[in-house]
Parts: C-alpha cells; structure tokens; sequence
C-alpha cells in the first residue's frame, strides 16, 4: 500500500509553512525535507482525473491546494474526500499553514485508518513548468464529486407554510422569501415561436408557489397543465390558491423517473429548479424522452458557467456551485434529435451568487449593473448573468456551438469562460477584475501558481496575467 504523501511546496514559502506541516505530522508520520529543485515538470506529478457524477464534467490535476476540495454545502459528502486518497501528488499553490496542516493531519490518519504506516515527504519547488495533459492516465487516482440532495428552499416554504396559506397571491412577497413572483414573461418569446400551438399537456417543474402553472392554465386552456415540487408546503399553498379546472399540483420525489407517458408531453418548462438533480445527463435524457416529438422544454436557471466566471481562481479544477452545464444539456437535447438555443437573462443577477460577494468593490458595481439591466429580457449569451433560458425543440434554431463553452474537458471551457471578458461591457471587466484578485487574495493563491494557470490555461494568460501578476507579487 502506497502510504507516503508527497507535497510539492514552493521553495519560497517553505520555512512559512513547514512548521504546519511538522505539526501534522506529530504522531502520524515520519517526515523527510528533500532539496529543493529548480523547475518541478507537472507532467510527473501522480494525478486526480475528476468528474462529476451524472455530468461529462472531467479534469486532471494533482491535488492542487486549496482548490480541490468538498467541504462547500453544494457538494455531497463524500465517503472519502480527495484529500484522504493515496496516490496524488499535492501540489501547493496556496499558503494558509494552518488550513493546509489540518488537511495533512486529516490524510495521514487515513493512511493509518488503512493499516500503512506513512511518510510524509516535503519536496520544495522554485518553478512549475508545463503543459499537463489531460488526458486520463493509467496511473491516475479517479474522483468523482457528486452534488449535494438537499433542497436548500424546503425549510424555508415549511418555516412559512401557514402564514403563505393565509395571504392572498399578491402579499406573498411579504413573507421575504424568493419565489413568489409569476415569471412566465421570461419563456414568452421563444413560447410564442416554438411553442405548440394547442398543447395537451404541459409540466412545470418545480412550480414553487405555482404562479407561472396556473398563467399557462389560463393560456392553454384546453391544455392539462400539471405543476410538480419536491416541497409538499409550497404545493399545498399552491392547491389552495389556483383552483383552474385544468390544473393541479403534485409533490414529487423527483429521484424517481416521473410518471407520464414518454412522447406524450408537448411543453415541459421549469424556472430556478433543475440544477437541484444530481444526476443532469440522467434527468435531461428522462425530460426529452418525455416530450412528444415537436414538444418544447424551456428552462430558466442558474449556470455553473457564470460561477465559473465570476469565482476564478476558486474554479480552477472543478465546479464551484454545480448548478447547470450547459454542455450536457445540449449534449442530451442532440441525442434526442433536438436543438438547442441559449439565452442570457439578466432577471436575478446579484453579487451575492459569487465567492466574492461580500466584499463591497466587487458587490457595488456588479448590483449597480443588475439593476440597470434586470428589466433587459433574454439577450445573446453570455457567461457573467447569473441566469441562462435554454429551449430545447426540433424547431429551435441551431446555436453556434462552436462559439460557446460545451467542451466536457473543464480546462478547455474554463479557457473558454474566462476569455469572454474581453467582450464583455466596461462595467462587468472592471468587476472581473476585483472579483479575481479579491478570490486570489481569499484563497492565499501563490505567486507561483501562475505557472499553474499557464501550464493548463495557456489560452487565458493574455487574460489573466495581466490581472493576477502584479497581485500575486505585490502578496508575496
């Protein structure tokens, strides 16, 4: 059994951190200091290859510290957290001693849980050099993240249920809760152009309260429109509410395949609620397999490609908030012989979505901006609103795939993301800008982790080095 840890640690930063790192080996592990050598090949180092569960997400890194990790509430605990695996390399590109000691402390009681008896060994680097291929290696240590099951709104709709049944419709925002406003204007265009013209029956996943189901009832009359939530509080506040002869509400466990004929579902839409299922590629097959063959499903949500954007370098190697891939939802629409068009909606964009967004430079300007622009509508895509539209159909017009951030290689669409800055207004730049160095700063990124960002970002240096450079040093 493989029991030593090996950390590769920046030679400049070694007698700062290396008392840490004593202190976690006490009682643990024996604990050798190599020489330091002049520029570490990342091509060397043992590897994670990462991917997420129900997603053709994939990346391939050492652990590269502080950035692979699972202890965010987004994530699903997993059984044995990267950093407790034998086999990679850590890589470190950040210096808070006292985080990274206990991570240390943490693996090496793993190592001993498996009945090894383990070294950890401290080999000091000045530089990095590249490229890091990526793809798997056979002598890669697979990981797969999982997203978190927990529906963050449920306790909040059980907190509120009796006072929601109590008020009518239009003082439900007094209760100071999200959710509570009818947002079917945002599907209104592409529901007029690829909607069906006399649908039989229609789903609105996750309908909350059941605003946009019961406007689509009194659309569609002839129509039977069925309003489904995981919340059993939000569906009795929305029974009791909408009494439409065409229209009723469930409470579902969406875990479970939905129970509705395949091919016999003309428009399925769903606001804020998809990123929830666990299983994306899974629950996007189960939906166009459901929809009758010129069906319409529209979705309005969050996209893990805003995260990506705005919480660099904290996405780095893997997904920061796991809301929805926009590649595995065109990637499941094309296996259904159906299209795919992406729109952005400023409607919801707030700072407070983004790891940075307690720090008032970064908060400020990006609110200012959503506040001018959350009465815009859907327009082009973009990476930095917080919400996509996609509405997937036969009808839909082609997207130019080509043009946007689908590749299941996360180091490739990162590229991708990150690089859109340079098309992006005045306003939002100068917000990337702090966003990135407050998320540096947050993170005690190392002034040598920009060898890091070159090795697997190359394409984005132009980008970003001009932005963390002169940080990182000026941290040093």
């Amino acid at each position: 059994m493989d029991s030593e840890l090996v950390l590769f640690i920046p030679a400049a930063h070694a007698a700062r951190l290396y008392p840490f790192l004593e202190d976690a080996a006490k009682g643990r592990a024996e604990i050798l200091r190599d020489k330091p050598v002049p520029c570490l090949p990342l091509a060397a180092l043992r590897c994670l290859f990462i991917t997420m569960h129900g997603s053709a997400e994939h990346v391939r890194t050492p652990l590269a510290y502080p950035f692979v990790r699972t202890d965010g509430f987004n994530f699903e605990p997993p059984q044995r957290a990267p950093h407790e695996l034998s086999g990679p390399d850590w890589l470190v590109l950040g210096g808070n001693g006292e985080d990274l000691g206990r991570l240390v402390a943490q693996a090496l009681t793993a190592r001993i849980e498996d009945g090894g008896r383990p070294l950890l060994r401290v080999a000091p680097y000045a530089s990095l050099r590249g490229p890091l291929p990526q793809e798997p290696q056979p002598t890669d240590t697979p990981f797969t993240f999982r997203k978190s099951s927990k529906n963050f709104n449920q306790p909040i709709w059980a907190k509120n249920v009796e006072r929601l049944l109590e008020l009518p419709e239009e003082r439900w925002h007094e209760v100071g809760i999200s959710n509570t406003a009818d947002l079917v204007g945002v599907f209104d265009e592409p529901l007029a152009r690829l909607g069906p013209k006399e649908p039989r029956l229609i789903l609105d996943l996750g309908c909350g309260l059941g605003q946009i189901a019961r406007t689509l009832a009194e659309r569609y009359p002839q129509a039977k429109v069925v309003g489904l939530d995981a919340s059993a509080e939000a569906i009795a506040v929305a029974s009791q509410a909408f009494g439409l002869p065409n229209l009723r509400f469930c409470a579902v466990d969406f875990s479970r395949p939905l129970d509705f004929p395949k091919g016999g579902v003309d428009l399925i839409v769903s606001t804020n609620a998809l990123p929830y299922a666990q299983d994306q590629l899974g629950s996007a097959r189960e939906l166009f397999g459901l929809l009758s063959p010129q069906g319409l499903l529209l979705n309005h949500c969050r996209a893990e490609e805003s995260q990506m954007f705005w919480d660099f370098p904290k996405s780095l190697v893997l997904p920061s908030n796991t809301q929805i891939f926009l590649s595995d939802w065109f990637a499941a629409a094309r296996e259904s012989g159906r299209n795919t068009e992406v729109l952005s909606v400023p409607l919801g964009m707030s700072a407070t979505f983004y790891i940075p967004g307690q720090a008032k430079v970064f908060a400020d300007p990006l609110n200012a901006y959503a506040d001018a622009h959350r009465h815009d509508g859907p327009g082009p895509y973009a990476p930095w609103p917080t919400h996509v539209l996609l509405a997937h159909s036969a009808q839909a017009r082609p997207a130019n795939q080509a043009a946007l951030p689908l590749s299941g290689n996360h180091m490739e669409r990162l590229t991708r993301v990150l690089n859109s800055v340079a098309e992006a207004p005045r306003e939002i730049q100068e917000a990337a800008i702090v966003a990135w160095i407050c998320n540096a700063r947050m993170f005690d990124v190392l002034p040598e982790a920009l060898d890091y960002f070159e090795a697997v970002l190359p394409g984005s240096m132009p980008v970003l080095r001009p932005v963390l450079g002169a940080s990182l040093k000026a941290e040093d």
